[in-house]
């Protein structure tokens, strides 16, 4: 038996996520939107056939998408020691709650960028079985790091080319379809230095060449200029985070235009996750919330958000197409706060609100390979919708908590209500 139903709106986004319907109806089948019409031309018989949600005075937007999250991760600020001191009974816990709670906001898809394979792809089944709910996942798995590199302790290991190309082949078996490497160091991993690079360009070549091999995109996190360099000419499919820093501690960045030039002409996405910048800094300026961790290398010269923002924008300059990705679960990035990726793109670099409203759906969907299942509100996709209240094309930040959230045809959230 089909499932049926409208959802009624005073403000609809339009297919192309640049201005909105007014008085619209979305119209649903099973899992997929079938038709966007105005109320005013409803079948008279609508009611009789169809469920019928009116939404009232809200605005509809596909729902968000994000492309990096950590599912396993506390998103407090001690989210470093708990990875080092929780067990994978407690992360599967944390994996519940967490994505429940990114679902409940309006965030219909997550792509997890990190965490063990025996908390991943477990959630992922519960999800996807119906046994727990959450949003639709696309997950890594464990990121592929070297040996007490960025990471290491919920990556997989990897010091050789060939011991890259077992680790992404062990990842696709496991249920993997994105692969996550540490091009570079991290800031919270003790043994693992920012400013250098963890594996040569010929590798991370190796790594895509596998990848692609096997139908899946190389996503790479990197902190430092020879990192972004290696990673462009490896052909990396997606940058995460994407900074500049040189290798020397006692210097700032390094950024290098040729190389953006060259990352957009072979169309590769950057996520810059300054959404996790903004929601740190105002959570220190509120509650007086620990400063960052900082890695040694970077703390004997700390770099400013302004210099990091600068080579964001002269990226974007050259043509480099952004994602949104919270890095959720890590310090102060809330699992439910995906929305603060659009708040960064117009508050921090200056975007309009409709071109970040369209960067947190359906830009990010067409990053990760999803622009033919999700991120508008177009007949034939799914049916994952987020209704809010207020007009985030005016005020950006009343894209924050969906009061309603359908997810593949399914109510999940109804004027605040949870039903799951």
């Amino acid at each position: 038996m089909s499932n049926s139903a409208i959802f009624k709106a005073a403000r609809v986004a339009n297919e192309g996520v640049t201005a909105w319907l007014r008085d619209h109806a979305v119209m649903v089948e099973d899992d997929k939107i079938t038709a966007v019409i105005p109320q005013s031309k409803l079948p008279a018989d609508a009611a009789a056939k169809h469920v019928v949600h009116d939404l009232g005075d809200v605005s509809l937007l596909p729902g968000l998408v994000d492309a990096h999250c950590h599912m396993h991760c506390s998103a407090t600020s001690d989210a470093q020691a708990l990875i080092f001191s929780e067990d994978n009974d407690r992360f599967i816990m944390r994996a519940t709650n967490n994505l429940r709670r990114a679902l409940l906001a309006g965030t219909t898809t997550v792509r997890d960028l990190g965490a063990r394979n025996e908390v991943t792809f477990p959630v992922k089944a519960a999800i996807e079985a119906g046994v727990i709910p959450g949003p639709r996942l696309v997950c890594a798995g464990t990121p592929i790091t070297i040996t007490a590199g960025h990471c290491w302790m919920f990556g997989t290991e990897a010091d050789t080319t060939e011991a890259v190309q077992t680790a992404i082949r062990q990842q696709v078996k496991f249920g993997a379809r994105v692969i996550k490497m540490m091009a570079t160091g991290g800031m919270f991993t003790p043994t693992a230095n920012p400013r250098q690079t963890q594996f040569s360009a010929a590798t991370l070549k190796a790594a895509v060449t596998e990848a692609e091999r096997l139908g899946v995109q190389v996503v790479a996190h990197t902190l430092s200029a020879q990192g972004v360099k290696n990673c462009v000419e490896a052909g990396i499919h997606q940058l995460i985070h994407a900074r500049w820093l040189d290798a020397d501690p006692q210097k700032g960045v390094a950024y290098d235009h040729e190389t953006s030039k060259k990352m957009a002409d072979k169309g590769i996405w950057v996520d810059p996750t300054i959404g996790h910048h903004l929601l740190g800094r105002e959570a220190r300026e509120k509650t007086a919330a620990p400063e960052p961790l900082r890695h040694w290398s970077v703390a004997s010269r700390p770099v400013s958000d302004k210099e990091h923002f600068d080579t964001i924008f002269r990226m974007h300059e050259a043509g480099v197409r952004y994602t949104a990705g919270l890095d959720m679960g890590m310090p102060y990035a809330d699992h439910a706060k995906s929305a603060a990726n659009a708040w960064a793109f117009v508050e921090e670099l200056e975007w309009d609100n409709w071109k970040a409203i369209r960067a947190n759906t359906a830009d990010t969907a067409e990053g990760l390979r999803l622009g033919g299942t999700v991120g508008r509100i177009k007949p034939g996709l799914a049916a994952d919708l987020a209704a809010f209240k207020g007009d985030p094309a005016k005020r950006i930040r009343d894209m924050d908590c969906a009061e309603t959230v359908v997810q593949g045809g399914r109510v999940v959230k109804l004027h605040g209500d949870a039903l799951v």
